[in-house]
């Protein structure tokens, strides 16, 4: 304690990778340190402590969570290290070995073990590791604490799902997240009334498989949309990436219809070609895909439709591969992530034949994002003239419903405003406009 009085405060740094569900899981962390004992500093600060909530969907995610490490070291050599979340619940033996790290905490224990650590953890010759088989706990329940503020971001994520239960070859997050896992519609809407009252004027339901939400808990992610959309808690509400197996075409007619659910759907495509599902295991093929993009462009004109592609899966041939790309093409896509396939331990596919040479794949990829690119931008001047509402995320920046970023060019603005907005034009991938009015 100062002359003055004041109490020294425990300087924190978290870093997240990956996923919307990662960043509402820091955002948990964040809003359960008290602002009189912690203050949360940049990465490459010096800290007293430094939280590292991983991903492991690919190798660099991996090695972008041993980059930060040693990061962490390099600005604080007497630093508290702890790693956590999905590379940490996958592979901790393996983080143990990484110079530096003081305790690996998986998913089974970010919750129950994490904060505790901020508040006590010291330096360890050798790190220690909370972890157990979360996939095996079968009885586990939905498990993260709600936040009144997301720090750092104009629009709120609410995870309302966790886990996955079911085993697409190539993926590991089922082992790293465990089983699907929901929050009953009363806990949502009133996490959504909390986050409201904070000042958020868009929410964005996340989770790791949501199209499976309510099946645990006599359920299902209809009822939840349904319930959203009577209540009208804020005037926009955005949906995460949806499976096409499990997205029923009624919800698509319903959200047609919605005054609250932004007209954006992402829907994971993965690969084009039916051989190549198959060998994914994903339960749908191409039709059912393109049924659904097809069914969302005729009820939905304006609405934004991406996608998740995967390059390079094993045996991926260049006719199965120009399969995927027509689709991409001649769909209603109008963006779509492109990721080369990365071979993940534990997993089917990694010890599949023919793994694909890996200049090959980085083609492919790069023919698929030109493709995507020019779909982006095409689909954006069909705007040209029209008006919006912007949600203002940073600076002259936002966001319309349809999930254009739009650069306003002329006023001033906070962040958190809404403005109606004419789009004038289009450049490097977002859209210009001229602001017309503040919405209240």
């Amino acid at each position: 304690m100062d002359k003055q009085g004041a109490v020294d405060m425990k300087s924190v740094s978290i870093v997240t990778l990956g996923c919307k569900v990662n960043q509402y899981d820091t955002a948990v962390i964040l809003n359960q340190l008290p602002k009189s004992k912690y203050k949360t500093v940049p990465f490459s600060d010096k800290a007293d402590v430094y939280v590292i909530d991983t991903c492991t969907v690919t190798h660099k995610a991996d090695a972008e969570a041993r980059n930060y490490i040693r990061r962490a070291k390099r600005a604080n050599p007497d630093g508290v290290v702890v790693v956590t979340g999905c590379y940490a619940q996958v592979s901790p033996e393996e983080l143990k070995e990484v110079k530096g790290v003081d305790y690996v905490i998986g998913n089974s224990h970010k919750f129950s073990s994490l904060l505790k650590i901020i508040r006590e953890g010291k330096r360890q010759e050798e790190p220690k590791v909370f972890i157990s088989d979360i996939f095996k706990e079968k009885n586990r329940g939905f498990e993260s604490p709600d936040i009144k503020v997301f720090p750092g971001r104009t629009r709120a994520f609410l995870k309302v799902q966790d886990g996955c239960n079911y085993a697409c070859t190539f993926c590991i997050i089922p082992r790293a997240r465990g089983r699907s896992r929901s929050l009953d519609i009363p806990e949502i809407l009133h996490r959504m009334e909390k986050l409201a009252l904070s000042g958020y004027k868009e929410i964005v339901l996340t989770g790791v498989h949501i199209a499976s939400y309510g099946r645990d808990i006599g359920s299902n992610f209809f009822e939840l949309i349904r319930e959203i959309e009577k209540e009208k808690i804020v005037n926009r509400v955005r949906l995460t990436s949806l499976d096409p197996a499990d997205t029923e075409f009624e919800l698509i007619d319903f959200i047609a219809e919605s005054e609250t659910i932004c007209p954006q759907f992402h829907i994971a495509l993965q690969s084009g070609d039916q051989d190549v599902l198959k060998r994914m295991r994903r339960r749908y093929d191409p039709e059912r895909f393109l049924d659904l993009a097809n069914l969302i462009r005729k009820r939905i004109p304006d609405a934004a439709i991406g996608s998740d592609i995967m390059v390079g899966f094993p045996g991926e041939t260049e006719h199965e591969f120009l399969n995927t790309y027509h689709i991409a093409k001649d769909s209603p896509l109008t963006y779509f992530h492109v990721f080369p396939y990365s071979k993940r331990k534990m997993t089917p596919a990694a010890v599949m034949p023919e793994q694909i040479h890996p200049e090959i794949v980085k083609d492919r990829s790069k023919r698929l994002r030109e493709l995507g690119s020019n779909k982006k931008t095409s689909f954006f001047k069909q705007f040209i003239g029209r008006k919006f509402p912007v949600l203002i995320e940073k600076g002259s920046k936002g966001t319309t419903p349809n999930y254009i970023p739009v650069r306003i060019t002329g006023g001033s603005f906070n962040i958190g405003d809404e403005v109606l907005v004419r789009i004038s034009g289009v450049k490097n991938e977002e859209a210009l406009g001229v602001p017309e009015a503040a919405i209240t």
